[in-house]
């Protein structure tokens, strides 16, 4: 049977990622969010915004926390994941994308010009 756990997203952080020890690793946490023109049946079009958070583990992610600001654009590939827990007798669940690689949409002075102009 062919599996395939595989996503590629290009979107904006919308707040500054966070990073936080796990063991003797770090992982990075920010929330990425996609934006889709869609069209409906009529012609008319929408803006579908779809935000996901997303996980980046060790120095990759360290260097993300690092250079990535919100409303900065960037590409990420990764896998989804599932994590489960109990929390007062109810199983609770999350989806969330574990980044294997990421990199920056706008070149870097572009990025610094965006900035400054904030």
């Amino acid at each position: 049977m062919f599996q395939r756990n595989r996503i590629e997203l290009t979107g904006n952080i919308t707040k500054p990622p966070k990073t936080a020890t796990a063991g003797d690793t770090s992982v990075t946490r920010a929330r990425l969010i996609h934006n889709e023109t869609v069209q409906r049946s009529n012609g008319e079009t929408f803006e579908r915004l779809t935000a996901v958070e997303i996980q980046i583990w060790g120095k990759s992610g360290e260097a993300f926390a690092e250079h990535v600001t919100s409303k900065k654009p960037v590409y990420i590939e990764g896998s989804l994941q599932l994590a489960e827990w109990e929390k007062d007798g109810e199983r609770l669940f999350h989806h969330y994308i574990r980044v294997n690689h990421w990199q920056f949409l706008l070149p870097k002075a572009h990025t610094e010009a965006a900035d400054q102009a904030a």
